[in-house]
This record gives C-alpha cells, sequence and structure tokens, in this order.
C-alpha cells in the first residue's frame, strides 16, 4: 500500500506545511503499522498540482485502485468533491474510491 501526499511546492509553501504534511505521514504510518498493514509513504513537491501527482504515480507504479479522501465544503463543493479528487476521478486509469 502507498500512503501519498503532495503540495505543489511553490516559492509560498513554508517550512511549517511541509512539516505538518511530514507528521501526517508519520500519523497515517503510525495508524497503518499498528494495523499490520505494509506500507510506503510518499511525499511529492515537484510543482504539479496534487491530481497531477497522484494521477502520475498511480501510473507510474501500475496502481489498482486510489482511494481518495475529500471533505465537505459547500453544496456545490459537496457535488463536485473538491478541485484535486475530481481531477483523480476524471483522469486516473485505475478505479477511485473516494472516502469522506
Amino acid at each position: 500500500m502507498f500512503v501519498l501526499t503532495s503540495l505543489f511546492g511553490k516559492e509560498s509553501t513554508t517550512g511549517e506545511e511541509i512539516a505538518e504534511v511530514e507528521r501526517r505521514l508519520r500519523e497515517a504510518g503510525g495508524y497503518l503499522g499498528g494495523q499490520g498493514v505494509r506500507y510506503q509513504t510518499h511525499f511529492l513537491i515537484q510543482g504539479k498540482t496534487p491530481g497531477e501527482d497522484i494521477v502520475d504515480f498511480a501510473e507510474k507504479h501500475d496502481i489498482d485502485e486510489i482511494i481518495i479522501g475529500v471533505r465537505n465544503k459547500s453544496k456545490v463543493g459537496k457535488l463536485l468533491f473538491g478541485s484535486t479528487a475530481q481531477f483523480v476521478i476524471l483522469r486516473a486509469r485505475c478505479p477511485v474510491t473516494a472516502v469522506k
């Protein structure tokens, strides 16, 4: 299992943002490891949008399924999931499951 997150990585990305992402990856890994799940974490910061990073990573690693988290924003946002989730759902070559 791969646990993946991405930041666009523009000049305005702060060390605090990077540290927070790394903390959340460690937290997710700790949970999965505690459940006996073998996993790898990946933090991508390559100048692509997070959606592009996720889709490219899935293709490069021959991923069977993507599970992506979505957040409630507004009524319209709920319908469209969000720009990253929507991009992944529309562009990924494998099945995508969106979870709240």
